[in-house]
């Protein structure tokens, strides 16, 4: 009884084996598509993790010349406008100028008139004194 109870025991215990194997080499299929599948999904991260940093690189870059872009515009601008108030200061200065020239020479216009006129009144009163004097 003893020995068939030891050979039970045995192919208990192998097929017991069989089975512990047939679950290891299953596992160590799944622990080697397992670690595939990691490793694929490192690659993809990193790949990612380029791809960002490029991205970030390009704004970056885009974004520094925009900002340089935007500064000399801002300051190109300000020069405008300091350009554009200077001409208002000028051109008002030279209508001011201009009329003052205007005022003038329509004074010395009539200045000149009124000493063409006085000549002629000279003239006139020299002819009249004459006139009284011949008769």
């Amino acid at each position: 009884v003893s020995q068939n109870e030891l050979d039970w025991f045995h192919q208990d215990s192998e097929t017991q084996m069989k089975k512990w194997q047939q679950e290891k080499k299953e596992n160590r299929e799944n622990l080697k598509a397992l670690r595939s599948t990691a490793k694929k999904h490192s690659d993809t991260n990193e790949r990612y993790l380029k791809t960002i940093d490029d991205k970030e690189k390009q704004y970056n870059v885009c974004l520094n010349t925009f900002l340089e872009t935007s500064n000399k515009f801002a300051n190109e601008k300000g020069k405008l406008e300091e350009l554009i108030k200077k001409s208002q200061d000028d051109s008002q200065e030279c209508e001011k100028r201009a009329v003052k020239a205007e005022v003038s020479v329509l004074q010395t216009w009539k200045e000149t008139e009124i000493w063409k006129l006085k000549g002629t009144i000279a003239k006139g009163e020299g002819n009249l004194r004459m006139l009284k004097a011949l008769s």
